[in-house]
Formats: C-alpha cells, structure tokens, sequence
C-alpha cells in the first residue's frame, strides 16, 4: 500500500512547497519557542508532531515527506555522520550521497532553519535527527550559496564572496 500524509497540516504543507523552498525536520530538543537559545523566526510556520517520546521518528516523517514530495536534496549539520549515523545512511539511501550537503551547527543551521518555510518537530530524540529537506523537481540542482545566502543582489554578493574565500557551505 502506498503510504501517505494523513496529517493535514503537513500534507497541505508538502503540497505547498516550490522548487527551492525547505523544510527544517527537527528532533524534539529543538528548541522553538521564544525563550530558546535561538528562537524561530516568527515567520517560518511550526507543526509539532511529536506525540511521546521517540514518536514520530525522524525517519517517519522525512520518509513520508519525500515519498509524498518533490525532495532534491537535504542539509544536515557536520557531524551527523559521526553521531548519528543511522539516520544519515537513511537519508543517504533515499536522496544519494551527492544530494546531502552539510553545515556547521552552531550558529550557520539555526541561522539556515530561520530561512525554512516551516519547521516539522517530531518525537525522535536522538542526537542530531534533524535536517534541512530542500524542495526541487527534474532540474538543476539549486547551488548551496544559493540557498545559503538567498538569490537576492546582497546574497549574491556574500556567495561570491564566500566561495572566493573558500567557504563555500557545499562538501
């Protein structure tokens, strides 16, 4: 049987997402609410899904999401291979190794989640089961400096900038 979203809200949100928009699939640690150490940006929209703890898993809902969506690629933080390797084979397996891209924690990833159209918290706790899934369909890969720095003239300018420096966010 083919699965599909049966939450509306997330179902409405996968069915929203453009080529180039992301979402930030949090573990429950994440901290979002106003007091965090790095509160959400208003303006990303939050669903929480988490029900107890360890359910939804990560890998429930990035699975569920990219069976249901157009997913090109994830961003994930630096060291989720060595510290969670389960869930980084995971998403190796259904986006390819080419199509994960990785960035420093602290603070480039939650400087990156306030850039997501939404953030999708789950139940999952462990270390580091999160990441950054980036809507795309049948075309060019849409560069890292772009969704780094954004497509407007002083996001252009700081991605040029970077990869002249050699910090370019891609592997």
């Amino acid at each position: 049987m083919k699965r599909r979203i049966l939450n509306e809200r997330l179902a409405a949100l996968v069915a929203s997402l453009r080529h180039g928009e992301m979402l930030f699939i949090a573990d429950a640690g994440s901290g979002t609410s106003p007091k965090a150490l790095h509160p959400l940006d208003p303006s990303v929209a939050y669903l929480d899904l988490g029900a107890v703890t360890g359910s939804p898993s990560f890998q429930d809902i990035a699975g569920a999401i990219i069976d249901a969506g157009d997913i090109e690629g994830a961003i994930v933080v630096d060291v989720m291979p060595e510290v969670n390797p389960r869930d980084f084979s995971f998403l190796v397996e259904r986006l390819g190794r080419e199509n994960i891209h990785f960035m420093n924690y602290i603070p480039d990833y939650y400087e990156m989640r306030d850039r997501c159209k939404a953030v999708v918290q789950t139940g999952d706790y462990a270390v580091h089961a999160q990441a950054i899934l980036i809507a795309g369909y049948p075309s060019d890969d849409i560069p890292m400096a772009w969704l780094e720095h954004g497509i407007t003239r002083a996001g252009l300018e700081r991605a040029a900038e970077a990869s002249e420096a050699g910090e370019c966010g891609d592997d």
